[in-house]
């Protein structure tokens, strides 16, 4: 039996950002949690006793044609969180930092 207090979840993800522009959206895109800077790559994110570590990967960059897009490939682990309130989180994430037509 797993002796953690509650559920743990994890999202990864491909964002068309530079670290710069993520980190920039970030404290929007996670409101009321407050972002902790760890290091250049890591980030907690925390409320009322739940966690969310950040970490991203290297920039990398996608070429199409002429295009060049910007890349940063994140992970998002979760600690102390219920299914509603991961769900709850990530809707307001994934709405904040969407990019894209459609």
């Amino acid at each position: 039996m797993n002796n953690q207090r509650s559920p743990h979840f994890t999202y990864q993800a491909e964002m068309g950002f530079t670290h710069y522009e993520l980190l920039k959206g970030l404290p929007s895109a996670v409101k009321p949690y407050l972002v902790h800077r760890i290091s250049p790559l890591i980030n907690e994110i925390r409320l009322d006793g739940r966690m969310v570590k950040l970490t991203i990967q290297p920039e990398t960059i996608r070429k199409i044609a002429s295009i060049e897009l910007p890349i940063t490939h994140i992970s998002l682990d979760f600690f102390d969180f219920d299914a509603d309130q991961y769900d709850m989180f990530m809707h307001r994430f994934k709405r904040y930092l969407h990019r894209g037509g459609g």
